[in-house]
């Protein structure tokens, strides 16, 4: 996503794992090829993560999350529209990968990123909402009770992707937590 909203020109695919804000190599060492469903064929090769990797992550993902949670409901739905703008901006590109990933037709898959773009914007509207949201009274039908509601996030989530629709189904997920971010 850096290099997308940086604009620093044509998207690779990368065979590294982002972790820490940085593209590092998976500790064990070990890769799998990337095959194109429709044809057959290795087009690319990506970083075969371990559970070493995956508490790299993790505990980077908890450190981050520190920071995050101290931005407003405002900050993170910039960010979040820019992530949008990015994938506006590289739509050709980005569908030709996920229709090669996927093994669906071009036009298919430039529908779902149009739905990827729109799902960041949605979450945006929502991360600026929940800080409104925040504290904000509830009626429990009983006067002697003062209630008041608190959206907190538990923590760090892992998921997991099928092949069908990737980077979308990647967003649902990925857009929510961050437009969440963690409240102290």
């Amino acid at each position: 996503v850096r290099g997308l909203l940086s604009g620093e020109g044509k998207m690779q695919l990368l065979d590294q794992h982002f972790i820490d804000g940085a593209l590092v190599p998976p500790l064990m060492g070990r890769y799998m090829d990337v095959i194109d469903p429709s044809e057959e064929r290795v087009w690319g090769r990506s970083a075969a993560g371990t559970f070493h990797d995956v508490d790299a992550a993790v505990a980077s993902a908890k450190r981050a999350g520190d920071s995050w949670g101290a931005t407003s409901g405002g900050h993170r739905a910039a960010i979040l529209r820019a992530i949008a703008d990015a994938v506006d901006k590289n739509k050709p590109e980005l569908a030709e990968k996920e229709a090669i990933n996927a093994g669906k037709p071009l036009q298919e898959t430039a529908w779902d990123v149009d739905d990827v773009a729109g799902c960041f914007r949605h979450h945006a509207d929502l991360a600026e909402a929940l800080d409104k949201k925040q504290g904000q009274p509830v009626d429990v039908g009983m006067e002697e009770f003062e209630t008041r509601l608190f959206w907190e996030p538990k923590g760090v989530v892992g998921l997991i992707v099928p092949w069908n629709y990737p980077m979308l189904m990647a967003t649902w997920k990925v857009a929510a937590a961050l437009a969440a971010g963690p409240y102290k």
